[in-house]
């Protein structure tokens, strides 16, 4: 019997929702307005539940994604579409600002793609490592110090736009997928000297993914992965 991937992407995009939907309340997010400001320890809370949501969200779209046949544009004009959705995603997932302060109430485009991993350093020592002891918790930053939330909402409205609109996030995946892998060994950005990326996941398991889970997020996070790296894989 083969799997049921419209179920499976059906189920865990409404967990998906849910989620969102707590981090629009625990946020204090209305219609057409926007919180500047948070308490920090808030903030956190926020961005510990709204990264794996990312990530389970990109494993989401790329299952659907991987269910899409479409044809690859002409090279110059994927070249050319490609660094206006670049322009237009700048500051989604990845914590940037917009280059413009007047667009700031406007809802990014949903970074479909992980972030790089951070480079590791081999050459530093375990010794050469400093690390300071805080034994008086004055040190720390105050728990309801107010932090700015700005960016903070923008990736949730940004994460709830991508599960509302799954069709379009995954037409624009397949068809970057389509571009990349059109032919590669001739393409001319095989020479260009910044990282090239060949899949939307980054290497390993994702942040947050537990291998018991023990919340909501975490529970579709671990399903996702797995089901993603199988649709990638096999399509």
């Amino acid at each position: 019997m083969a799997f049921d991937w419209a179920r499976a992407i059906e189920k865990n995009r409404d967990d998906l929702i849910s989620v969102v939907t707590t981090l629009f309340v625990m946020a204090g997010i209305r219609t057409g307005k926007t919180v500047t400001v948070l308490p920090r320890f808030m903030h956190r809370r926020i961005l510990g539940l709204l990264r794996p949501a990312e990530y389970a969200a990109r494993r989401l779209i790329l299952m659907a994604a991987c269910k899409l046949v479409v044809t690859a544009a002409p090279l110059a004009t994927a070249s050319r579409g490609s660094r206006q959705a670049g322009s237009v995603a700048g500051g989604s997932g990845t914590g940037g600002e917009p280059a413009d302060p007047a667009q700031d109430d406007a809802i990014p485009a949903f970074s479909l793609f992980d972030p790089f991993k951070r480079p590791a350093y081999p050459w530093i020592e375990p010794g050469d490592l400093v690390t300071t002891a805080v034994d008086d918790a004055g040190d720390w930053p105050p728990p309801g110090e107010p932090v700015g939330a700005g960016c903070l909402c923008r990736r949730i409205r940004a994460l709830e736009g991508a599960l509302q609109d799954l069709e379009g996030a995954a037409l624009r995946l397949a068809r970057w997928r389509a571009r990349r892998y059109r032919n590669p060994a001739s393409s001319a950005t095989m020479s260009r000297a910044r990282p090239r990326r060949w899949s939307v996941l980054r290497p390993g398991r994702p942040p947050g993914w537990k291998r018991r889970p023990k919340t909501q997020v975490e529970a579709v996070l671990h399903e996702c992965h797995s089901l993603a790296r199988e649709a990638w894989n096999t399509s």
